[in-house]
C-alpha cells in the first residue's frame, strides 16, 4: 500500500513537472505522450495526478481548450482568469481581486452559491500582435 502511495505522489509530480516545463497548455494526451518515457502510461493516471493537482490548488483546467497549465498565482480568491493566445497558444493567469469581487456580488445577486470560477479570454497576445516571439 506504502509502494502504491509513493507511485501516486510521484505520478502527480512529474505531470506537475512536464506542466512547467511547456510554453503553452497541454490535454491530457498530450501529458501521456510526453510522460510515456517516465513509465506513465495510462491516461487513468494523467486524470488522477491532474485532479489532485487542481484539488491542491496547483493546476488549472483551461475549459474553452480541455488543457491545463501550472497555477502561476499566488491567490487566495477563487476566480482564475486567463489570457489565451490564438496564434502562439501561450496562456497567462491574471490576478484580479477585483474581478473576483465583481463576481462574488452578481452570485450573490442571483441567489447562487460559487464554488469557482475561470475567466478565459482568447485573443492575440503582445508579442504575436507585434510579430516578435516569446
Amino acid at each position: 500500500m506504502a509502494r502504491y502511495r509513493n507511485e501516486q505522489a510521484s505520478n502527480h509530480e512529474t505531470v506537475l513537472a512536464a506542466l512547467r516545463g511547456s510554453r503553452k497548455p497541454m490535454t491530457a494526451y498530450d501529458l501521456l505522450a510526453r510522460l510515456k518515457t517516465k513509465g506513465i502510461t495510462a491516461p487513468t493516471t494523467v486524470y488522477r495526478a491532474l485532479d489532485r493537482l487542481i484539488d491542491e490548488g496547483r493546476v488549472h483546467r483551461l475549459e474553452s481548450l480541455n488543457a491545463f497549465v501550472v497555477c502561476d498565482c499566488e491567490h487566495s480568491f477563487t476566480t482564475a482568469m486567463f489570457s489565451i493566445c490564438n496564434d502562439c497558444g501561450h496562456a497567462e493567469e491574471i490576478a484580479d481581486t477585483k474581478l473576483h469581487s465583481d463576481i462574488l456580488a452578481i452570485a450573490r445577486r442571483l441567489g447562487f452559491k460559487l464554488s469557482h470560477s475561470v475567466v478565459e479570454m482568447h485573443g492575440r497576445c503582445r508579442a504575436c500582435a507585434a510579430g516578435t516571439e516569446h
